[in-house]
């Protein structure tokens, strides 16, 4: 069966399908460029992960896609497979529910698991499926924008260049991207310090970034795994399990 996964974050559209070798393929795009993607034949099913209220969006998938859409903007009630910590299941996050699921496909261990994306979040997930929280803080970008927005006198500058590192800045933009960056990585080497034993996965559109300044820098002793379709493989384990039929 030929399943398209759609995942609908809070800045960009990522899609995914498994190829014919059994392997990811991926891209991302944005919603005006969402309806002329081609896919290599046509889906018998599309999953579709969207962390924000979009029924604009929703309805125009669902007229093309009919009965075999499938729209998931909170985790599934009663998904045996999953206990959750907050009092309200439906408060959390379904990507965040999605990549814990995805991280515990690929191993039994107890996992945490980091989404570098719009918002940073960590979360603990243990060997029988017991989430035991997060945390969660701005992004990259958002942190930056957040400071731009909110203060007076911290502006970027046309001549300016966001810092690729976490050396100090030498303008505003570069003190800001640097101090951002340095900001994720002292929160996530924290939390590595404070549970060892977990397994890490870590996904998101920064997450690349972020496993390669944790291993230059040796801020972890653990093993990382950088697992970018990680919400993905949690989608696939709902239809794997038939609990989207």
């Amino acid at each position: 069966m030929f399943v398209l996964y759609l995942d609908i974050g809070n800045s960009r559209i990522k899609w995914a399908y498994r190829a014919a070798g059994g392997q990811w393929c991926s891209g991302g795009c944005s919603e005006a460029e969402l309806a002329g993607l081609k896919w290599p034949q046509s889906p018998e099913r599309v999953v579709v992960s969207c962390v924000r209220s979009h029924p604009e969006l929703q309805q125009q998938l669902q007229q093309r896609f009919a009965e075999r859409l499938t729209w998931l903007s909170a985790p599934l009630p009663g998904y045996p497979h999953f206990v959750h910590c907050y009092s309200d299941s439906q408060r959390l996050g379904v990507d965040r529910w999605l990549a814990m699921l995805g991280a515990a496909r690929h191993c039994c261990d107890d996992v945490l698991v980091i989404d570098a994306g719009t918002a940073l979040t960590l979360d603990l997930l243990n060997k029988q499926h017991h989430h035991l929280g997060g945390w969660i803080v701005a992004g990259l970008q958002l942190a930056q924008r957040a400071l731009f927005s909110q203060t007076e006198r911290v502006n970027p500058y046309a001549d300016e260049a966001e810092s690729a590192g976490t050396l100090p800045g030498q303008d505003t933009l570069g003190c800001v991207s640097a101090g951002a960056r340095r900001q994720a990585l002292a929160l996530v080497a924290s939390v590595l310090a404070d549970y060892p034993q977990h397994r890490v996965y870590i996904c998101g559109g920064d997450g690349e970034w972020l496993v390669r300044e944790l291993e230059l820098t040796g801020m972890a002793d653990v093993e990382i795994h950088h697992a970018p379709h990680l919400i993905f493989d949690g989608m696939e384990s709902l239809c794997a399990g038939s609990f989207l039929l």
